[in-house]
């Protein structure tokens, strides 16, 4: 396996098509397609699937696993790379849940980076669940998450909380509350989005399981379908303030569910020098 067949993969993926990836990589689709079944080959697996006479192809279930290997195999790989320019380069990469993109990593990364210029930082938005099987196999080094994890083999420390606040467009009826009492929000104009246990267990005592308008897994989805004036949502603090900045309203509730709590977790066996630099910028940004 060798990188330009990594790099050909990728591109199939990205246009979805054989011709378009050939053109973009200047070669004939023949060729590029000879590369891509001997790379099936030598893994074993269909990457994509192929439709007679169809001009795009889909990843297959295998493809889309690869894909990510792949894009770290290529990333370690310019890594490796860099060391004749640079031996004295420190790396890491984090995955993050996306209420700490708003309320942490900005600022974090800045602090970070002016503390230490040469480090390379690679981060990547994540729910929990996926980022803790990358943690325990050590394909990143840092997480930031919004569950304690259960495993033993993963370090752990609570960095913040944040209460939740439910947001919804300037002319809702519960606009001008200072509080708003679950009561006031109908279960067929809420949006829902589960973060962490204790949340969901909150949530399904005021309205029940799938009683909702519509289910979500990221935020920026959700706000595609605020349609109608009554429509609501439940966020922590963080991401509230990030809505708040396009126009929605965020307030407190009356009877709030509980803590929002974020922690940051890492593989004790993993001796990155620059894992502690980023634990200690982020223990000192969270108690600021």
């Amino acid at each position: 396996m060798d990188m330009d067949s990594l790099k050909m993969f990728l591109s199939v993926q990205r246009t979805g098509s054989l011709t378009a990836a050939a053109n973009s990589l200047y070669m004939t689709q023949p060729s590029l397609g000879r590369r891509i079944s001997c790379l099936e080959k030598e893994l074993g697996v269909p990457l994509f699937h192929r439709g007679k006479g169809q001009a795009q192809v889909k990843l297959t279930p295998e493809g889309e696993a690869f894909s990510d290997i792949a894009r770290r195999m290529l990333m370690l790989y310019d890594q490796a790379m860099e060391l004749q320019q640079d031996a004295a380069r420190q790396y890491l990469a984090v995955a993050c849940i996306r209420s700490a993109h708003d309320a942490l990593m900005p600022e974090l990364l800045s602090r970070l980076k002016a503390a230490h210029p040469k480090l390379c930082i690679t981060v990547e938005d994540h729910h929990t669940m996926e980022i803790l099987p990358l943690l325990e196999n050590r394909r990143v080094d840092i997480g930031i998450i919004q569950s304690a994890p259960l495993s033993q083999a993963l370090t752990h420390e609570l960095l913040y909380e944040e209460p939740y606040r439910v947001v919804f467009q300037r002319n809702h009826p519960a606009a001008r509350c200072a509080q708003v009492h679950p009561t006031q929000l109908p279960a067929e104009h809420g949006i829902f989005q589960a973060f962490d246990q204790p949340f969901r267990t909150w949530f399904d005592r005021w309205w029940p399981p799938y009683s909702v308008k519509l289910r979500v897994n990221t935020t920026p989805t959700a706000e595609h379908y605020f349609s109608d004036p009554e429509d609501w949502m439940i966020v922590p603090e963080a991401v509230a303030r990030g809505l708040e900045q396009r126009d929605f309203i965020a307030k407190p509730l009356s009877v709030p569910p509980p803590m929002h709590r974020v922690y940051m977790v890492y593989h004790p066996k993993n001796q990155q020098e620059s894992i502690p630099w980023f634990c200690q910028a982020a223990r000192e940004l969270a108690g600021d």
